[in-house]
Order: C-alpha cells, then sequence, then structure tokens
C-alpha cells in the first residue's frame, strides 16, 4: 500500500508542475500564438480528426463518451508530441479547447470519476505541451 501512495504522489506532484509550467509558458508564448492564430484556424480541422479519430464530431459528443474521446486524445498526443511544431501545438490545443467548451456544456451530466479521470487528462496534455516548449 505504501507503494502505491508513493507513485500516486508522484503522479499529482508531476501533474502539479504541469500546471505550473503550464501557466508560465502561457505568458511566454502568447504573442506567438497570436500571430499564428490564422494558420491554427485552417489546420485545425484536420489536425482534429488525427486527434480524436472517431470522436472528430466534437458536437455530436455526450456525457457517456466524452471520457473516451479525452483518452483518445491524450493517446495521439502521446504518440505525436516528439515532432511537433509550435504549429502542431498551437492546432493540438485548439482541438483541446473545443473539447474543453464540450465537457463544460455536458458537466452536469458527467460523472465523479469521469470528471476526475478528465481533470488529470487536461493535466498531462499541458505537461507534455510544458515540457516540448521547454525544450525548445
Amino acid at each position: 500500500m505504501e507503494k502505491s501512495n508513493k507513485t500516486h504522489l508522484k503522479i499529482m506532484l508531476a501533474v502539479a508542475l504541469g500546471f505550473s509550467f503550464a501557466a508560465e509558458a502561457t505568458n511566454y508564448t502568447s504573442d506567438k500564438s497570436k500571430s499564428m492564430a490564422e494558420v491554427v484556424q485552417n489546420e485545425a480541422p484536420s489536425m482534429q480528426k488525427e486527434l480524436l479519430g472517431s470522436y472528430a464530431n466534437i458536437e455530436a459528443l455526450t456525457a457517456s463518451n466524452m471520457r473516451e474521446a479525452y483518452i483518445t486524445l491524450l493517446e495521439s498526443v502521446r504518440a505525436k508530441h516528439g515532432n511537433w511544431s509550435d504549429e502542431d501545438w498551437a492546432n493540438a490545443e485548439t482541438v483541446r479547447n473545443k473539447l474543453d467548451s464540450r465537457k463544460k456544456a455536458l458537466e452536469d451530466n458527467l460523472g465523479v470519476d469521469d470528471k476526475a479521470k478528465i481533470k488529470v487528462l487536461q493535466g498531462e496534455f499541458r505537461t507534455l505541451q510544458t515540457a516540448d516548449d521547454v525544450k525548445d
């Protein structure tokens, strides 16, 4: 049980650090993101299909498949982020923001476990994004 608690603590620490780094990275990269806005608008739909697969129609998502959409997003991001440019990250963030907006609309119908899992996945997205920013 003690090993499980240590593992849980390490995960929570990593997520917390991810949120902290993401907040700082957002302040640092906000000007760069504005300059890429037009490119992001044009590339986001194809990125949406690439990252979400069968869940790409975000407006059709329901509370019962929202968790799976986030899982699919993170599986795709984990697999592909190593070769991404800032533009790719901006497109992925646009997709995540659309997914976040849909989640907010469905929040009252989501279970506690689903909300918790989605929150962890959102944190992992930010952590991966921040880690790639730090490498650059």
